[in-house]
């Protein structure tokens, strides 16, 4: 099971730098998401029609498709156990709140399931490095080329 970042969903319905990546990822199957992101994903859209990156149509076509694709994911809910994780968590690593509980989601899924998640996708470095502290000792997220 791979676990994806708001940051990483975003990707999948806005042009960015990876995003075909993301997409082929998600595309793949056994996706994982935060119930948070929900709402950190359509808040980026929203951001980016103010800022006039996106148009509004374009706003709303993203929005619309992200709910479609949210109902075949794996939604994680923002639980009594990830926020207890979420919390211990940021006594450990600088992370913002919203990325201490995308991290214990993944945490508590990990545990749910009884085996490492293949993948942690996400694009913060910070993020990044605490996942990689803190998930199973045999997960490894796939490295950038080059």
């Amino acid at each position: 099971m791979r676990f994806f970042d708001a940051s990483a969903i975003v990707k999948r319905y806005v042009r960015e730098h990876d995003s075909g990546r993301v997409r082929r990822q998600l595309a793949a199957g056994d996706v994982a998401v935060s119930r948070l992101s929900e709402v950190e994903v359509v808040s980026a859209f929203a951001r980016l029609a103010r800022e006039e990156a996106l148009t509004g149509a374009q706003r709303d076509r993203a929005t619309a498709a992200f709910v479609a694709d949210l109902s075949a994911w794996t939604v994680i809910e923002i639980s009594g156990d990830v926020t207890r994780t979420a919390r211990d968590l940021l006594s450990r690593h600088a992370l913002r709140s919203a990325d201490a509980l995308q991290l214990a989601a993944a945490l508590v899924l990990q545990q749910t399931i009884g085996r490492p998640l293949t993948a942690f996708v996400a694009f913060d470095r910070r993020l990044r490095d605490a996942a990689v502290a803190e998930l199973a000792p045999s997960f490894d997220p796939p490295r950038k080329r080059g």
